[in-house]
C-alpha cells in the first residue's frame, strides 16, 4: 500500500503544468508538514513529546535523508543528466536495501541474493530501455559526472533513511507510530524552506503560471502530501516495525510496479509484451527474495516450519 501511494509521485509532475516539479514538491511537503502539525495537536502530548525530546536529532536526520536531501540530489541529477541515468540508479534501491538489510541483520547470503537481484535489475533495466527506445527523446546514458554523483547520493540518502528508520522503530517499541509519522512531517516542513531555496532554477512555474492555473497544483500537492507522504510514511513505518530490512528492501519495488500500472491507465492502453515481461521479472525477483529471506528469518528465530499442505 505504501508503494501504491508513493507511485503517485511519478505521474503527478506531468499533470500540473505550467507548474514544475519544484512547485509540486513544495506544495506536497507543505501539506505533509501542516497536516502533521494538526495530528500532533489532536494527539495527547505524552504520545509524542517524550519522543521529540529524546530523539529530535534522529527525527531531523530521517526527515532530511528520506525527503529533503533525497529530493534535492535527485532533482539536481535529473537537471544535469536527464531522466534515464538517475532513474536507473534509483531503480536499484530495492536491491541495495535488501543487500544492506541482510548484511546488517547478519543473514546475508550471496547465493540466496543473486537470482532475485538479477531479476529485479533486469526488469527495471528492460522497462527503462524499452521506454527510451520507444520515445527516442534522449541518449541512453547521461554524460554528466556531477549528475551521476548526485543520483548516487540520492540513492544513499534514501537507503540510509529506510534502514535507520526501520532499526529505530524495531528497537523503540514504545514509540507511537502515528506520532512518529507526524513528527517526521513537521521536521520535513522545518527543512522545506532552505531546501526549496537551494533547488536549481527557482520557481519557473510560479513565475509563468497564474493563480487561475493553480487548481491542478493544489489538487495534486494535497493528494501527494496526504497520500504519498502522510499515508505512505505511516504505512511504511508499520511495515518497518514488523519486517526485517531485507524484506523491506524487496518490497520497495512495488512503487515501480504501481508507477508502471498508473502510466498504462493514464495512457489508456494495454502493456506491450516487453512491459509485461518487465513487470513479471520485478514481481518474480521480489517473490523469490521474500521467500528466501522469510525462510532464513524463521530458522534464525527458531520458529517452526509450516506443515505440509498448510497455507
Amino acid at each position: 500500500m505504501a508503494g501504491a501511494f508513493w507511485a503517485l509521485a511519478f505521474i503527478a509532475p506531468g499533470l500540473v503544468a505550467p507548474f514544475g516539479p519544484t512547485d509540486l514538491t513544495v506544495a506536497r511537503y507543505a501539506v505533509f508538514g501542516l497536516s502533521s502539525g494538526v495530528v500532533l495537536i489532536a494527539l495527547r502530548r505524552d504520545q509524542w513529546l517524550p519522543t521529540l525530546r529524546s530523539h529530535w536529532l534522529v527525527i531531523l536526520w530521517l526527515a532530511l535523508t528520506g525527503n529533503t536531501i533525497y529530493y534535492l540530489c535527485l532533482s539536481e541529477a535529473l537537471l544535469r543528466s536527464g531522466t534515464l541515468l538517475p532513474t536507473m540508479i534509483i531503480g536499484t534501491l530495492p536491491v541495495v536495501m535488501a543487500f544492506l538489510g541482510g548484511v546488517r541483520n547478519g543473514t546475508f547470503s550471496l547465493r540466496r541474493f543473486v537470482l532475485p537481484a538479477c531479476l529485479i535489475l533486469g526488469g527495471i533495466l528492460s522497462h527503462i530501455l524499452h521506454a527510451t527506445w520507444a520515445e527516442a527523446s534522449e541518449p541512453v546514458v547521461g554524460t554528466s559526472p556531477a549528475g551521476l554523483v548526485l543520483a548516487l547520493l540520492a540513492l544513499a540518502s534514501w537507503a540510509f533513511y529506510g534502514l535507520r528508520n526501520a532499526e529505530f522503530l524495531a528497537q523503540e517499541k514504545q514509540t507511537h507510530i502515528v506520532a512518529w509519522t507526524a513528527l517526521s512531517g513537521v521536521a520535513t516542513l522545518v527543512t522545506l524552506v532552505p531546501v526549496a531555496a537551494l533547488l536549481p532554477g527557482g520557481h519557473p512555474g510560479l513565475r509563468h503560471g497564474s493563480i487561475g492555473d493553480a487548481g491542478p497544483l493544489l489538487l495534486w500537492g494535497t493528494a501527494l502530501g496526504l497520500l504519498s507522504s502522510w499515508a505512505a510514511t505511516w504505512l511504511w513505518n508499520i511495515a518497518s516495525r514488523a519486517l526485517p530490512g531485507e524484506v523491506l528492501g524487496y518490497l520497495i519495488v512495488s512503487e515501480t510496479v504501481f508507477a508502471i500500472l498508473y502510466a498504462f491507465v493514464l495512457e489508456r492502453r494495454l502493456p506491450t509484451t516487453a512491459e509485461i515481461a518487465s513487470v513479471v521479472l520485478l514481481i518474480g525477483g521480489v517473490s523469490l527474495g521474500i521467500r528466501a529471506a522469510s525462510r532464513v528469518s524463521r530458522l534464525s528465530t527458531g520458529a517452526p516450519r509450516p506443515a505440509a499442505g498448510a497455507p
